[in-house]
């Protein structure tokens, strides 16, 4: 998958990180949430896939 440091939304200029960052600080548990925050996948969407794994990746490590 990514390094911290691979950039996810090329777009935004997002890493894994910035993104796993906004996640954790603002409590996230939605994509559109995600993005509203973010701006993620607004641009070309190619990156969809990988950010709602990072984001239910992110809800499973929180919940166990």
């Amino acid at each position: 998958m990514f390094e911290d440091n691979d950039f996810v939304c090329r777009h935004m200029r997002l890493t894994k990180a910035d993104i796993v960052k906004v996640i954790r600080d603002k409590n996230i548990m939605s994509f559109e949430a995600l993005q509203d925050e973010t701006d993620v996948a607004t641009i070309c969407g190619s990156c969809r896939a990988d950010i709602e794994e990072i984001l239910e990746d992110e809800i499973a490590h929180r919940e166990s």
